[in-house]
């Protein structure tokens, strides 16, 4: 009966282990992370403070980085989104850094995602770097 019940014990101690551990994976960037309607104010932030800079079609010129495609991939592939947010937000716009608030800049990261392909969902991303830190930016 002892052998049965440390059994079913080891069963169930498994089982709970496995699920949380499902249950704390980091979410992917492919999980859409941010909403659309995030990208969206991001867009217009984005027109009004890095446009100047970064381009219409956020490829940048000789002084700004391109913020999409092969460029953005190069500079930022494998790297985490709260890395991508707090260069964003510590360094830009060049003219005055850190001028936005943190939900602009977070908008603005959204609609740079967006147009880079990766998928919007329901929820709206935060500017909580611990969270967004755990997200890579990866190929699918």
């Amino acid at each position: 009966m002892t052998r049965i019940l440390l059994s079913t014990f080891s069963l169930l101690l498994l089982s709970a282990t496995q699920a949380l551990s499902h249950a704390q994976e980091a979410p992917s960037i492919w999980d859409g992370i941010y909403s659309a309607e995030q990208a969206s104010r991001g867009e217009a932030v984005y027109r009004e403070a890095c446009l100047s800079c970064h381009g219409q079609d956020l490829g940048g010129n000789s002084n700004s980085p391109g913020l999409v495609g092969m460029g953005f991939m190069f500079l930022w592939e494998g790297r985490s989104v709260g890395e991508f947010y707090e260069k964003i937000r510590s360094e830009m716009p060049t003219d005055r850094p850190g001028r936005l608030s943190d939900k602009d800049y977070v908008d603005v990261v959204s609609y740079i995602l967006q147009k880079n392909g990766f998928p919007s969902g329901d929820s709206t991303m935060q500017p909580d770097v611990s969270r967004l830190d755990s997200v890579e930016i990866a190929p699918q």
